[in-house]
């Protein structure tokens, strides 16, 4: 075929309306299926007072989990999540959303990013308030999403997401929290491919005297995470 330049111009069209175009992101196991993930995590910390600011940095932990697709039933995967240890079970909706889990231990893992309904443009942002779980306490937390791109042909899109959220405090006591990180999704499958984030928590103590205010000690602690699928099976 001739490469006319009305026929490049077809061409250049189709490859924008293909990259650019809409996706949808959703979660779509497989009944039967069982997915395996490696977990890496590692902390880091630091403490700053008058005379001293010691720091640490834990060495990383890894785990590794399946998790396995049980069936889908009233608009939920049932899925149970395993290590050598133990299994719990989680209802989970297509959009990431938990919609029960008993038995719930409240481990970490595995790690389900929230996901807008619809179609997804890329370069567009979303926003979804869901809850964080921290400490063990659910916090009030709006997630800003942003689909960078899409890679048709290993069927992979590429997310950035950050929460945000007020922790309470006082005149006292200053506290503050962020969640970053980027997250590849496996469309063809409709699981997470890989996940990589951070978390950071920062804790001031704050000392008042008339006029005078002062930072008597600073807190603050980072923990890096990895997510990475390892194998699927039947």
């Amino acid at each position: 075929m001739k490469a006319t330049p009305r026929t490049i111009l077809l061409l250049a069209l189709l490859f924008c309306c293909t990259t650019l175009g809409a996706v949808e992101v959703r979660y779509a196991f497989r009944k039967g299926y069982t997915y395996s993930y490696q977990y890496t995590q590692q902390s880091s910390g630091k403490i700053q007072t008058f005379t001293s600011s010691p720091s640490a940095i834990q060495p990383a932990s890894t785990a590794e989990f399946t998790v396995k697709a049980i069936d889908f039933q009233d608009g939920a995967f049932i899925v149970d999540i395993g290590d050598k240890s133990s299994t719990y079970r989680r209802y989970l909706k297509e959009n990431g959303e938990i919609k029960g889990a008993p038995a719930e231990s409240g481990q970490t893992i595995p790690f389900f990013m929230p996901l807008p309904a619809g179609d997804w443009k890329v370069a567009e942002k979303r926003q979804i308030k869901k809850d964080l779980n921290i400490g063990g306490k659910a916090v009030p937390a709006a997630w800003n999403l942003l689909l960078k791109s899409v890679d048709n042909e290993k069927g992979l899109a590429e997310i950035l997401f950050a929460a945000t959220m007020k922790l309470p405090d006082d005149r006292l006591r200053q506290k503050a929290f962020s969640l970053k990180g980027r997250l590849l999704f496996n469309l063809f499958e409709g699981v997470v491919h890989q996940a990589d984030w951070q978390t950071s928590y920062k804790f001031t103590f704050i000392n008042k005297e008339f006029a005078v205010t002062r930072n008597l000690w600073d807190f603050e602690k980072q923990l890096s995470h990895s997510l990475k699928m390892t194998g699927m099976q039947e």
